[in-house]
């Protein structure tokens, strides 16, 4: 009897421990087995840093945990979350999100953001499920931008690398000095440039000196004569109106008439008439002029190598000699000679 009182002991003992132990694990999992059991579902493509004891949030504050995942039947591969909320004031309504996000740095959870639905979720209802990346997922999209940057800079590093290397070669530093030859060479002939123009203005600034005081005296000039100035001007904008009103047409026209007379009169001269027209077209009374002009000349140089047959001594007047032919001849040739140079 005695022997049977101890297993019973024994057998009472392994059950109290196998409870406490029960109800030790679900402890440090959050559950509280004499609670009911408030569970709702949703459904994940994919569950990472999900597991059994994961927290579920609301606004921030831990309203329950994840109680268990497990794989769908129906061959899509998603993954069905079960998790127990233990505030039993949190009502969550039809259209509730849970979605999968990362509370730290290194611990996933899911957050309960309630919906616009005025019905609630009842206890074994699917909710609407969401993931936000991970920090670590989320710093390497970040991250990957500056990688590609970089890896686009480490290329172009390696591209002026290469063209150094190929400046760096004899013909091309010889090309190189070359060009820093000539280079200098036109540094040079600048710097004589700037220096011979430097020399020029310091020789001219008398002049120069000169120029600006002239340049001052016919602005003061100008400007001590404004009122003359101003007037003449106005003049010539008088001018200027007075022949928009006309005058000048007045005048152009007269000058039109007036050409065309003269135009007349060259016509009737060209045609011989009137007296200048009878000088041009006409030319016996050139020819008479032209006798009466020898004539003339011969009676001068007669008139001049014998005085006497037309004056007498006492101013009595001789009877004129009639002259011959011998005569006429030889005045002529006299004339002829003292026209010849």
């Amino acid at each position: 009897m005695p022997k049977l009182k101890r297993e019973y002991s024994i057998a009472l003992m392994v059950i109290g421990g196998i409870v406490l132990l029960y109800f030790g694990i679900n402890y440090l999992k959050g559950l509280n087995v004499l609670q009911g059991r408030n569970v709702y579902y949703a459904v994940y493509p994919d569950v990472s840093g999900i597991n059994d004891a994961s927290p579920v949030l609301y606004h921030g504050m831990k309203v329950g945990q994840v109680i268990g995942n497990e794989m769908l039947a129906d061959g899509s591969g998603r993954i069905a979350v079960a998790f127990q909320i233990n505030e039993e004031r949190l009502k969550l309504t039809r259209d509730a999100r849970a979605e999968i996000f990362s509370a730290d740095l290194f611990t996933r959870a899911i957050q309960l953001v309630q919906g616009d639905s005025t019905v609630y979720a009842e206890r074994g209802d699917t909710l609407y499920s969401g993931a936000q990346l991970s920090l670590t997922d989320n710093f390497s999209q970040q991250i990957d931008p500056l990688k590609r940057k970089a890896e686009a800079m480490i290329a172009n590093v390696d591209s002026v690398l290469t063209a150094l290397q190929g400046v760096l070669n004899v013909n091309a530093q010889r090309e190189l000095n070359a060009s820093f030859v000539s280079l200098h060479g036109t540094l040079e002939n600048v710097r004589r440039t700037t220096e011979r123009l430097d020399a020029l203005l310091a020789a001219e600034t008398s002049t120069i000196q000169a120029a600006l005081k002239n340049l001052n005296t016919v602005s003061a000039t100008l400007a001590a004569n404004s009122d003359e100035l101003s007037r003449i001007f106005a003049n010539v904008d008088s001018l200027a109106a007075s022949m928009a009103d006309g005058r000048l047409d007045k005048l152009m026209a007269n000058v039109s008439t007036t050409s065309d007379q003269l135009k007349q009169a060259m016509t009737r001269i060209n045609e011989g008439q009137g007296t200048l027209g009878k000088l041009v077209k006409d030319d016996s009374l050139y020819v008479n002029l032209n006798a009466a002009s020898r004539e003339l000349d011969l009676l001068l140089e007669d008139l001049r190598v014998n005085p006497n047959r037309y004056f007498s001594v006492f101013g009595k007047k001789d009877k004129l000699p009639k002259l011959s032919e011998a005569d006429i001849e030889r005045i002529q040739q006299a004339y002829q000679k003292q026209q010849k140079p």
